[in-house]
């Protein structure tokens, strides 16, 4: 159902509708919700550029950069305003990616409505700039770099590195809210015929990967969690060297004290552990890696499926036309995704596991150091100590800082540890098996459409 405000025109949450282009954007095929949007004739949409809905107010610079990220193989996501062939206009978000020889780009509902509110206003300061560069008699490549230039400092203000980064944090949100809607892939009761498989193998693969998809808001959590412990890996790093560097340089006054025994050990599984520190720091990072890789492909997944299966359902309401050609396209884009989460499960489920091995070692080291290096303080407390040759320092204020250090402990490895259970605990089923096979059927019911 679509309504107006003003010069906008605003559609619900389940118009989730489609385009498919060649590599140069020329569109080759889309559903019936694109071409009602875009207020064009079918027969003048097939065959033109993407642009035909471009809005003026859309930096170049966006263009710029999400061609980019296409050319390199990356998906892209980001908000879009378009200009129907009416004269209103209408935002959506957009989620480009390949296909065989081109791209399918997907576009649902804005529903983050404060990234969208903030996404407006950088378009409008970087268009500001570009039309400044055109007005300068800057060629269109030039405005457009310009654009990008200005974009991605923009997106660097709001957090993000770079488009890519923005796609992958606006995805998963939008997709959320969406499946939060109630935005499903459709039924269509006894209904029968390719066009109604095709439905039921998407409703299948949907409900095969529920699980996977509903577990989001820990996704994300626990990237917050990871990402903040890498960031603090390296003041755990140096409380355990500087724990090692000041039982060398500091010794006990009383020659028969056992400082020397107990300050032997301590070094030993200090300067282990801050060997195994910069493993399990590197463990934590690729852990966050397949985190991420997860939170971004698999709401693509659903997507995706729930685009293939209103798609089918249209089909079997006789509301669409070009029929196999879009249905193959959207099953080469559902494919990928399908192999895509099957690897990041498997790499998920190798990095937790490389994780808690390395955990593991580094907390049998430290707990090991913790007592006898507290033996070792009050030893040297007791007993006066002095510093070794050559080393500098003032002994009181050392032995402050020891107390520090061993007051202070490694809490964070703790913390890391509870997140490595609820690690875990993610529950990665995903036949990847069944879900080929699914794919496989579909692909055999489109040759029969």
């Amino acid at each position: 159902m679509e309504t107006i405000k003003d010069n906008e025109r605003l559609f619900d949450a389940e118009d989730v509708f489609f385009s498919t282009t060649d590599r140069k954007g020329v569109i080759r095929c889309s559903n019936r919700i694109f071409v009602s949007l875009a207020r064009h004739p079918r027969e003048e949409l097939i065959g033109a550029p993407h642009n035909i809905i471009r809005h003026d107010d859309m930096p170049a610079g966006v263009f710029k950069l999400l061609w980019d990220d296409l050319e390199a193989g990356r998906p892209v996501c980001t908000y879009v305003l378009n200009r129907a062939g009416d004269g209103l206009d209408y935002w959506v978000f957009a989620t480009v990616s390949a296909v065989e020889d081109g791209y399918v780009s997907v576009r649902t509902k804005p529903l983050k409505t404060e990234t969208l509110d903030a996404v407006r206003e950088v378009y409008g300061r970087v268009r500001a700039l570009e039309r400044q560069a055109d007005e300068e008699g800057a060629s269109r490549k030039e405005v457009a770099e310009r654009g990008a230039e200005a974009l991605a400092a923009e997106l660097a203000e709001l957090g993000f590195d770079s488009l890519t980064a923005f796609s992958r944090a606006a995805l998963p949100e939008e997709a959320s809210l969406l499946v939060r809607e109630g935005v499903k892939v459709p039924q269509r009761e006894e209904a029968e015929g390719s066009a109604a498989t095709i439905l039921g193998l998407a409703a299948a693969i949907e409900e095969n990967s529920e699980i996977l998809v509903s577990q989001m808001a820990e996704y994300r959590a626990l990237l917050t969690g990871l990402g903040e412990w890498a960031q603090g890996a390296p003041a755990i790093v140096e409380r355990a060297r500087r724990t090692g560097e000041l039982v060398d340089i500091l010794h006990s006054e009383d020659p028969e004290s056992s400082v020397p025994n107990v300050a032997g050990r301590i070094t030993e599984r200090t300067s282990r552990a801050v060997e195994r520190l910069g493993g399990l720091t590197d463990s934590v990072s690729a852990l966050y890696d397949a985190v991420e890789d997860l939170v971004f492909h698999a709401p693509l997944m659903r997507l995706h499926t729930i685009v293939l299966g209103s798609y089918a359902a249209a089909v079997l309401d006789g509301t669409e036309e070009d029929v196999p050609t879009a249905m193959a396209e959207l099953h080469h884009a559902l494919a990928a995704d399908l192999k895509t989460v099957a690897a990041v499960c498997t790499t998920l489920e190798e990095q937790i596991e490389a994780m808690d091995a390395v955990l593991r070692e580094v907390v049998s080291d430290l707990d090991r150091t913790r007592r006898p290096f507290d033996r070792w303080l009050r030893a040297l407390q007791d007993e006066g100590a002095y510093l070794s040759e050559g080393a500098e320092g003032d002994i009181e204020a050392l032995l402050s800082e020891a107390q520090g250090l061993s007051s202070t402990g490694f809490p964070e490895v703790g913390a890391l540890a509870v997140l490595a259970a609820r690690c875990r605990g993610l529950d990665l089923s995903f036949d990847s098996e069944a879900m080929d096979s699914r794919v496989d059927d579909i692909r055999i019911a489109i040759e029969t459409l």
